[in-house]
């Protein structure tokens, strides 16, 4: 491993540019059974082989589907109904326009279980700021930096011990 100092614009731009899985280790973790940004593993949604490398690195049924993070004020021009979601609590349609462009989250049956991203949420919100920047599209996917079957990774030590990522 090698490090660096980086800014979250910087991810924002490794996730653009190498499309790779970044692992998010970030302050506390979260209680509870989701992923809400301080124990994260987001990647890009725009091709369906993100949820099937996501799934891999997890050791999770290739079936499993992926949760969408999105910038809340951009949710419902992509979700329906879009409305703020921050605890990924309800399932929302993936509108028509949209299916094709974020493949990675999208249930087989067009919904998704949307994780809408405010300001409140300053990390994911300036992550998916700057990503929707660079590319147009305001959703990552997103699921939950841990062991299977275990526990949130404790710090980025951790999870580079676990190795199934190529970015911390």
């Amino acid at each position: 491993w090698t490090s660096r100092p980086a800014e979250i614009e910087d991810v924002a731009e490794l996730l653009h540019l190498e499309e790779e899985p970044v692992v998010i280790v970030s302050g506390r973790a979260e209680l509870g059974p989701r992923a809400l940004g301080h124990r994260s593993i987001v990647a890009p949604s725009t091709t369906a082989a993100a949820s099937a490398r996501l799934n891999d690195m997890k050791d999770r049924e290739p079936y499993r589907p992926v949760a969408p993070i999105c910038l809340e004020e951009l949710a419902p021009s992509v979700f329906s109904p879009g409305t703020r979601d921050p605890f990924m609590l309800f399932d929302h349609q993936v509108n028509a326009e949209w299916l094709d462009r974020i493949p990675a989250v999208v249930h087989a049956d067009g919904s998704a279980r949307l994780q809408t991203v405010g300001q409140d949420n300053e990390l994911l919100h300036r992550l998916l700021t700057a990503y929707h920047e660079r590319t147009a599209i305001p959703v990552l996917c997103n699921t939950s930096a841990n062991y299977n079957g275990r526990g949130f990774f404790p710090d980025a030590a951790s999870a580079m011990r676990w190795g199934r990522a190529c970015y911390v």
